[in-house]
C-alpha cells in the first residue's frame, strides 16, 4: 500500500503544472521591454475573436483584431517554450491559447502573460476542443493515441469517446485551407516568392470563428491575412530579417537595426517606435549587399550608411544602394565605424581613417592621414573635427588635417589603450576602452580626464556606449551596466534574466533605449530602467 501511495504522489508532483525547461520568469510587462526577433518561419497559428497567435521557433506574436495592432511579442526570455511548437489552438473560453511541444501541453494566457505546462510523455502532436463544451477541458494527441486534460487538471487520461467531427475545434492544416480557399494555389506562384526571388510553403493556418478570415503560416514570409470573400492576401511583416543584431541607430518614427553575422538573410529592418511598422531591405534582388556583419550605423537625411565588413554601404532603405570599398579609395574594406560631419562622413577602416564628401551620386573619398594605419574603432565628430578612437589610442582630426593627440589626452595612459567606443553628450566626451569609461567636458580643452572604475567584470570586454542622464549605458558580452559620473553608481542587467545575448550597439531615443544584441533587439523603457 505504502508503494502505491509513493507512485502516485510521485506521478501527480511530475504532472503538476511547471515551469518551462530552460524558461527564465520576467521581471518586465511588455511597456517595459520588448524582444524582437526573426519571427518568419511560422510553425503554427491559432485565432480567437480577438487575438491571433503566431508560433514561431523565436518566440510567440501576438495580433491584436479588436485594434489591429501587434503586442509586443512573447520570447524565451519571457518564458516561452525552447521546444518547437508543433501545433495550436486558442480556447473560445478564455482568449487564451494551448500549443502542442515534444515535452506536453503549454497553456498561455495573454492578459497575465503566463506560460503552465502539463508534461506529456512522448510529447503532443495535435490539439482539439469540443465547439459546445470547452469549459470541460482539451484533447490531445499523443504516440499512444487521444487524451483529455480536463480544465484546470494536472493530468490527462485516455479521451474515450471523442466529440463528432462537426463540434471539433482543431488546427487548420495547409491542405485543407487550400481545398477550401482554391484560389491560393493559384495565387500562390506570387504569394510565396519575396524581392529575392526565394520561394517558401504554407506551414499552418487558422480560421478567425464567425467571419471570412484566415490567418496563414510561412516558413519564411511571417503570416499571412487571406479574405475568403474578396480572395485578397495580405503580408502582416512582425520581427527582424534575423536574429543576431550588429547595430541600431534612431531615424525619424523608429529605429534601423542591421542583421548579419552569417544568417540566411543579412540587411536591415525597420522598426516603428510602437512596434507596428516594419520594412526590410536585403539589397539589390540578383546579389544582395554581400557582407556578414555590420558594425556601425548612421541615418543622415533619408539616408542609411552601415560600416561592414565588406564595404561602406548607402541605401535609401527600399532597395537603391551602393557599395564602397577600396577600389572607391577607402583605407581598407573592413569599416568599423562612422560618424556625421558638417559637410560630410567620417569613416573608420581596419587601415585608417576617410572622409566622404558631396555625399550625393559622386562621393568623394579621401585618406584622412595615411600616415594613421591602425584600425578605428571608435568616432564621434564635432563641427569640422572628430574624436578618433583608434587601437593605438584617442587622438583629434579636423576635414583637410592630419591625427593629432591633445597634450590633455597624452597625459592620461589609458588613452593611449585601444579605444572601443566614443560618445558625446551636450559639452561632454565620453570614452570607452575595453575596461573602463573616460570622460570630460569637451570644450573644457585644459581640464582633467575623470577615470572611471573599471566595468569589464560586469559587462565584459566594452562593446559599446549611450549618454545618459548624469552618465553613460555601457554594453558587452556579459550585458549592460548604468554608470553614474558623479556617484559612480553602478545598475546591472545581465543575460538572460534582461537580455537575450551579448551587447552589440546601443542607441537613446526619446523614450527609449534600443539595445543590438547577438540574439535580438530589445527596445526597453529608460523610465523602468533608471526609475
Amino acid at each position: 500500500m505504502s508503494r502505491r501511495i509513493a507512485w502516485l504522489v510521485l506521478a501527480a508532483v511530475s504532472a503538476a503544472p511547471a515551469s518551462l525547461p530552460g524558461q527564465v520568469p520576467s521581471r518586465w510587462r511588455p511597456d517595459e521591454r520588448a524582444i524582437l526577433q526573426d519571427f518568419s518561419y511560422v510553425t503554427a497559428v491559432a485565432a480567437s475573436d480577438q487575438r491571433v497567435f503566431v508560433a514561431t521557433p523565436n518566440g510567440l506574436g501576438l495580433y491584436d483584431r479588436s485594434f489591429h495592432r501587434w503586442d509586443p511579442p512573447v520570447t524565451v526570455s519571457d518564458g516561452y517554450p525552447q521546444q518547437p511548437v508543433v501545433a495550436a489552438l486558442a480556447d473560445p473560453s478564455d482568449e487564451s491559447v494551448w500549443l502542442a511541444t515534444s515535452i506536453g501541453v503549454v497553456h498561455y494566457e495573454p492578459f497575465i502573460r503566463r506560460f503552465d505546462v502539463v508534461p506529456v510523455a512522448g510529447g503532443v502532436q495535435d490539439l482539439m476542443i469540443n465547439r459546445d463544451d470547452p469549459f470541460s477541458g482539451i484533447y490531445l494527441r499523443t504516440g499512444s493515441g487521444w487524451q483529455k486534460l480536463p480544465r484546470g487538471g494536472f493530468i490527462p487520461s485516455p479521451a474515450g469517446r471523442l466529440p463528432p467531427p462537426n463540434r471539433q475545434l482543431r488546427p487548420l492544416s495547409p491542405a485543407a485551407l487550400v481545398q477550401r480557399l482554391p484560389f491560393l494555389q493559384g495565387l500562390s506562384a506570387t504569394i510565396l516568392i519575396d524581392r529575392r526571388m526565394r520561394s517558401y510553403q504554407y506551414t499552418s493556418a487558422a480560421a478567425v470563428p464567425n467571419t471570412n478570415e484566415f490567418f496563414v503560416g510561412t516558413n519564411g514570409l511571417g503570416v499571412l491575412r487571406v479574405d475568403e470573400l474578396t480572395a485578397q492576401v495580405e503580408r502582416m511583416p512582425f520581427g527582424l530579417l534575423a536574429n543576431a543584431v550588429g547595430a541600431v541607430v534612431a531615424a525619424p518614427g523608429g529605429v534601423w537595426a542591421a542583421t548579419g553575422a552569417y544568417s540566411a538573410r543579412d540587411g536591415f529592418t525597420f522598426v516603428s517606435t510602437d512596434l507596428q511598422q516594419y520594412a526590410y531591405d536585403e539589397g539589390p534582388r540578383a546579389t544582395g549587399f554581400g557582407f556578414h556583419a555590420v558594425r556601425a550605423l548612421l541615418f543622415r537625411g533619408s539616408t542609411l550608411w552601415a560600416a561592414t565588413d565588406n564595404g561602406l554601404i548607402r541605401t535609401n532603405g527600399h532597395g537603391d544602394s551602393r557599395r564602397f570599398t577600396t577600389a572607391d579609395h577607402l583605407p581598407g574594406d573592413a569599416v568599423l565605424s562612422l560618424a556625421s560631419g558638417t559637410t560630410g562622413l567620417w569613416v573608420g577602416t581596419r587601415y585608417g581613417l576617410a572622409y566622404v564628401s558631396d555625399l550625393g551620386n559622386k562621393p568623394t573619398i579621401a585618406n584622412v592621414d595615411p600616415s594613421l594605419s591602425a584600425p578605428v574603432a571608435a568616432l564621434a565628430s564635432f563641427g569640422d573635427s572628430v574624436w578618433i578612437g583608434s587601437a593605438v589610442g584617442l587622438g583629434i582630426a579636423a576635414v583637410g588635417g592630419r591625427a593629432v593627440v591633445p597634450p590633455d589626452v597624452a597625459a592620461v595612459p589609458y588613452l593611449k589603450d585601444p579605444i572601443a567606443a566614443i560618445a558625446l553628450h551636450a559639452d561632454t566626451v565620453i570614452v570607452a576602452t575595453e575596461n573602463r569609461i573616460l570622460w570630460r567636458a569637451r570644450a573644457d580643452t585644459g581640464a582633467a580626464w575623470h577615470v572611471g572604475l573599471v566595468l569589464s567584470p560586469q559587462t565584459g570586454p566594452i562593446v559599446a556606449i549611450a549618454p545618459e542622464r548624469g552618465g553613460v549605458w555601457v554594453g558587452g558580452d556579459q550585458g549592460l551596466v548604468y554608470f553614474g559620473f558623479r556617484t559612480n553608481a553602478l545598475r546591472r542587467y545581465t543575460i538572460p534574466m534582461d537580455l537575450p545575448g551579448p551587447v552589440r550597439g546601443l542607441a537613446v531615443d526619446g523614450e527609449y533605449l534600443w539595445i543590438a544584441t547577438e540574439r535580438g533587439l530589445v527596445r526597453f523603457s529608460r523610465r523602468a530602467l533608471l526609475p
